[in-house]
């Protein structure tokens, strides 16, 4: 737990039944939060925006909170380093219910999807939910879905939101992105504008692949070419199926794969430096 203050002093708090991030949303008070990944071991894909959201987050809700960047990167990099070597994915909370402003860091081992998964693609399922207010990344959503996991009856990389006029908005944990006649449809309203949603739409711009900013919906995923979600651990991974329909004839499609291929290749650019 860092509290907000001019050093953020850091409290260090051991709880035995953690044994991810997941395990401590039971210990964490509602407030805003955002989650990222680690790459090479201090680096973290457009950081700054991770820092803002948290603000506007936090804005929305009520609070004005001015976050000491330098202060909490500088933290950051002294609980990083009390870790062994590896990457990780790092989720902070920003406390609006009790101590407001008071900021607490979970943090676990980077696991990622399998190189198959990237390879064949996801099977996932639809659900009819969305967030009640979707430009907040308020941390009262995880309960819910982690309900919808549950519900599910089996173990899915992703499940995706549908609204009730069958649109699809977005993961549970993810964005998602629908192709069909050489075009990217992606939900605008509705969901969340996350970090690595972003850098796509940069990346779809820079590769020449027309972004047209409407969802798909659920009697359209049989005509979709390809189909993929994105999110800060996972980057670009495709999907097959959903609701056990088929998604184009090849996984991944020729689009997605110029983006994977993209990804890799700017990644570099766009990484920030916690110690820095």
């Amino acid at each position: 737990m860092i509290r907000n203050e001019n050093d953020y002093e850091m409290l260090p708090v051991s709880r035995q039944d953690c044994r991810s991030i997941r395990d401590t949303q039971n210990f964490t008070p509602e407030g805003a939060y955002t989650t990222f990944r680690t790459y090479d071991r201090y680096k973290v894909l457009n950081l700054s925006q991770h820092f803002s959201r948290l603000e506007e987050t936090s804005s929305l809700a009520g609070f004005q909170i001015s976050l000491l960047r330098l202060s909490l990167k500088k933290r950051l990099t002294e609980i990083i380093d009390q870790f062994d070597e590896g990457e990780l994915r790092i989720r902070l909370t920003v406390d609006l219910t009790n101590e407001i402003g008071t900021i607490y860091a979970a943090i676990e081992k980077l696991t990622i999807p399998s190189l198959e998964l990237y390879q064949n693609g996801i099977e996932v399922i639809s659900t009819r939910m969305h967030r009640e207010n979707p430009k907040a990344k308020l941390n009262n959503f995880l309960e819910k879905a982690d309900e919808a996991k549950k519900s599910a009856g089996r173990d899915y990389e992703e499940i995706i939101m549908v609204n009730e006029e069958d649109e699809i908005l977005e993961g549970l944990s993810s964005n998602f992105y629908g192709i069909q006649n050489q075009k990217i449809f992606t939900a605008e309203k509705g969901v969340l504008s996350g970090t690595t949603r972003n850098f796509i739409l940069k990346l779809a711009e820079k590769v020449a692949i027309p972004v047209i900013l409407e969802p798909i919906r659920l009697n359209q995923i049989g005509a979709l070419d390809e189909a993929f979600i994105t999110s800060t651990s996972r980057s670009i991974l495709p999907i097959c199926s959903i609701d056990k329909v088929k998604i184009g004839s090849k996984v991944p499609g020729e689009l997605t794969m110029r983006l994977m291929k993209s990804f890799r290749l700017e990644l570099e650019f766009y990484l920030e430096d916690l110690r820095y």
